[in-house]
């Protein structure tokens, strides 16, 4: 059981502090008011909690001064006649003397298991009288998973300690070997060794009625040990001796549960962590703890593997990526329920938190040092976390949900192609989570969850100008198509400046559109979108780049058009006449240029080749006539045309030089653009055809 900030309080001594008498009128023997003093005493103690090495039980001496102040009125007076302090509820010999006599102890039982309250009763403490209380017991402990948190083992103890006091007069000690580790809820504690003892010391208040912490101690040649291995991560148990159902629970569920881990988050195990701890102080607390100083774990005794779940997922899930604590509890707590789900196991997850409670805050003001706040505070806290994240992320199936927990790990922009990093990476804040919440998850009704649970007023006070920036991001989104909005638009919503985003949308006009028809004419013309014209939009974060936008789209589209027309006038099917012409005139190898050209970004000259291959492919047929008519008049009737293809050999064809001599015409694909080879009438004809034949043989005879 987690103690309440009135259940410790009931359980120290500064909020029982004195049963108040009634003085009695010496003439009327009558009983005089009743008078309450609730800030008349004033209190000092001093704590001392020691564990020797070769025992197996703490003991414990606190003394403790009082002083009644408040002062008598009239005929009734104010007095004290006994004092408590709160002792674990297994304690044993407990004893009170006040200057040198022993005084009567009662012990009374308080809403806390582990806790009672030990009384001691003395003479009437008048106004001005101070009495010092010299007390002692001993704690033997309890057996593991009882309902009272105290432990005290060979090589471990866990305990409550604490001390009543005003500000600066309070005291608690805490003397362990020195082989013995030291863990307390609070930070308060200073040490200094002694030769083989350690004395730890916390002189300041943790808060307004003095000293308390849960401390835990534990030697680590002592405690039980096995190694597990999971795929390739051997993690190392660490139990109280002899608690081997807590080390196979541990064991079994690792092994069940940490691929199924790996799988909801999207990322392999990222280490950082060596050991699992079994301890009590997460029964006391109400939350485990993930030590990356110490690379390990701390989880209660408790077979309980939400918690287990919950305190791996740290591994990816914690303060250096999700920067705010609502959120690192809330998705890691959402995650270790969805393992539990898928591999079977049973678990009780928190309920939903009355929002009006006394102690409800907004999350975003949920404090980040646990140890310092009250119980009902923290119980408020993970629970409003829970439900903030189930309410968002719950609905989603495991592919969508580990799309958005997987990005706000890796700290993606909602505004990046998943898995960029290259571009506004950051550590996931709020701002961040509501936007892959809403892009990668597809969730509506994000920002009414935020506003109900997370957001102060300031912080609410942004969400109507985001509203309108991303309703303008979608609009030109949707415009420009498959490409991403340029650079500038994404950082601004980003980084959720939206005046900003709003200036560069204005600077855009007309630009996604313009997108939008290049990427239509590339579809209509069978070819891939200029790359360069696509990093130019893509890229643009300035007001120069904005305006070079409007130039260039246009004439991307265009010419792409131009170029997708010469590319099927050369793909289209042709008749030996007119595949001569085109060839002669070289259509194809200008269309196949222009489409490299356009693909390098170089729209001038992928516009010129593809003019010429258009205006080219209009001759082909008329070029070929000619040039077959040509051919046959020169050869009396009797030509020969050779058509040669792309293809290189070594051979040589003795019969093609003879044919060329003889008057044949060579045609040859490695001829310049649009030059028509000379006839057999030219005296130049043999040696160039013979030259032609040796680049390699024919292909066809015409």
């Amino acid at each position: 059981m987690i103690p309440s900030p009135a259940q410790r309080r009931r359980a120290a001594p500064h909020l029982l502090p004195a049963l108040l008498g009634v003085g009695l009128t010496g003439a009327l023997l009558l009983a005089g008011p009743v008078a309450v003093a609730d800030e008349g005493l004033t209190e000092e103690s001093h704590s001392r909690y020691v564990l020797r090495a070769k025992d197996t039980e703490l003991r414990a001496t606190t003394t403790t001064t009082i002083g009644n102040v408040t002062p008598d009125r009239g005929l009734t007076y104010y007095y004290f006649t006994s004092y408590s302090i709160a002792v674990p509820a297994g304690a044993e010999d407990v004893r009170a003397t006040s200057g040198g006599a022993a005084l009567p102890v009662r012990l009374e039982a308080t809403e806390d298991p582990s806790t009672r309250y030990a009384v001691a009763t003395f003479a009437p403490l008048r106004y001005g009288q101070t009495r010092t209380i010299e007390w002692s017991f001993v704690v033997p402990g309890e057996p593991v998973r009882s309902k009272d948190y105290t432990r005290v083992g060979d090589g471990f103890a866990t305990f409550a300690a604490s001390g009543v006091g005003d500000v600066g007069r309070t005291t608690v000690e805490v003397v362990l070997p020195a082989s013995m580790t030291f863990d307390a809820t609070s930070d308060a504690f200073r040490s200094e060794r002694d030769g083989k003892t350690v004395t730890y010391t916390a002189t300041e208040n943790t808060d307004k009625d003095g000293i308390w912490a849960v401390v835990s101690a534990r030697d680590p040649k002592k405690a039980d040990e096995k190694d597990v291995e999971v795929g390739g991560t051997t993690l190392t148990l660490q139990s109280f001796p002899g608690d081997e159902k807590w080390t196979g629970f541990v064991a079994k569920r690792l092994r069940q549960g940490l691929p199924v881990l790996e799988d909801l988050v999207g990322r392999p195990w990222p280490g950082g962590l060596d050991t699992i701890r079994e301890d009590v102080s997460p029964k006391v607390l109400g939350y485990a703890w993930f030590d990356p100083d110490k690379d390990e774990i701390v989880i209660p005794e408790d077979l309980d593997s939400a918690t287990l779940y919950h305190e791996l997922g740290h591994a990816w899930l914690n303060p250096d990526r999700l920067t705010e604590r609502w959120l690192s509890e809330g998705v890691t707590e959402v995650v270790a329920q969805r393992v539990v789900e898928r591999t079977g196991a049973s678990s009780d997850p928190w309920s939903t938190p009355d929002r009006h409670a006394d102690v409800a805050v907004p999350l975003s003001a949920w404090d980040a040092h646990p140890g310092e706040l009250d119980a009902d505070a923290e119980q408020y806290g993970y629970a409003a976390s829970y439900t903030v994240v189930r309410k968002l992320l719950g609905g989603l199936d495991d592919d969508a949900f580990t799309a958005v927990v997987s990005a706000a790990q890796a700290g993606e922009s909602a505004y990046e192609r998943p898995g960029s990093m290259e571009e506004n990476g950051g550590r996931t804040d709020w701002r961040r989570f509501l936007d892959l919440v809403e892009e990668r998850g597809g969730v509506s009704g994000a920002p009414k969850v935020l506003r109900t649970w997370v957001l102060d007023a300031e912080q609410k006070a942004v969400l109507e100008p985001r509203a309108a920036a991303r309703k303008a991001y979608a609009a030109l989104d949707e415009a420009d198509g498959a490409w991403a909005p340029p650079l500038g638009l994404r950082t601004a919503m980003t980084r959720w400046e939206f005046g900003e985003a709003k200036d560069v949308l204005s600077a855009l006009d007309g630009a996604a559109r313009d997108a939008g028809a290049v990427q239509a004419a590339a579809e209509e013309a069978g070819l891939g979108v200029p790359a360069a014209v696509r990093a130019a939009y893509e890229g643009a974060s300035d007001a120069d780049a904005y305006a070079e936008l409007a130039t260039l789209l246009p004439r991307a589209a265009e010419v792409t058009t131009r170029v997708g027309a010469a590319v099927r006038a050369s793909d289209a099917d042709r008749d030996p006449v007119t595949e001569l012409g085109a060839l002669v005139l070289g259509v194809d190898r200008s269309a196949e240029r222009a489409r490299d050209d356009l693909a390098a970004g170089d729209l001038d000259a992928a516009a010129e080749r593809a003019g010429a291959a258009s205006d080219r492919a209009g001759l082909s047929t008329a070029a070929g006539a000619g040039l077959v008519v040509l051919v046959l008049a020169a050869a009396g009737g009797v030509a020969a045309l050779v058509v040669r293809r792309r293809r290189r050999s070594a051979a040589v064809d003795p019969a093609a030089a003879d044919r060329a001599a003889a008057g044949s015409v060579v045609v040859e694909d490695a001829l310049e653009e649009g030059v028509i080879l000379p006839t057999a009438g030219d005296p130049e004809v043999g040696r160039r055809g013979a030259d032609a034949v040796e680049t390699g043989p024919r292909e066809h005879l015409l």
